[in-house]
């Protein structure tokens, strides 16, 4: 069984695009879950709680995920990256495969690897 951790970028200045990585980390992780595969996905536990975080600011609020994250992504084998636009420029994203790329574990772009996961 694949036990993977799912990243996408996420922070945005229009809060509509927020929303909309939102929804695709959802769909993307259903995806993964209907395959029979393990999946985290990080936006898809977080953006919920951040909404409830709103004393803090983008680098609060990543200071606060970026331990929690780092527990997950040690329970996972490999990491797949929703290379929606943003992603080359994700601060998160970047530290997540970078965490998985020292360690020798598969780093992958959803583009990629989507046929893997159809039903």
């Amino acid at each position: 069984m694949r036990k993977i951790f799912l990243a996408c970028p996420y922070g945005h200045a229009d809060k509509t695009v927020v929303e909309q990585r939102f929804e695709i980390s959802n769909a993307v992780a259903a995806a993964i879950a209907r395959s029979g595969s393990v999946v985290f996905s990080q936006v898809s536990m977080s953006h919920p709680i951040n909404k409830h975080l709103s004393d803090l600011d983008k680098a609060g609020i990543g200071n606060l995920w970026a331990p929690i994250d780092q527990v997950f992504m040690d329970a996972m084998d490999e990491l797949i990256v929703i290379d929606e636009v943003g992603w080359k420029e994700s601060a998160g994203v970047a530290r997540e495969i970078e965490f998985f790329k020292i360690r020798n574990r598969r780093v992958s772009l959803w583009s990629e690897v989507t046929s893997e996961f159809s039903a």
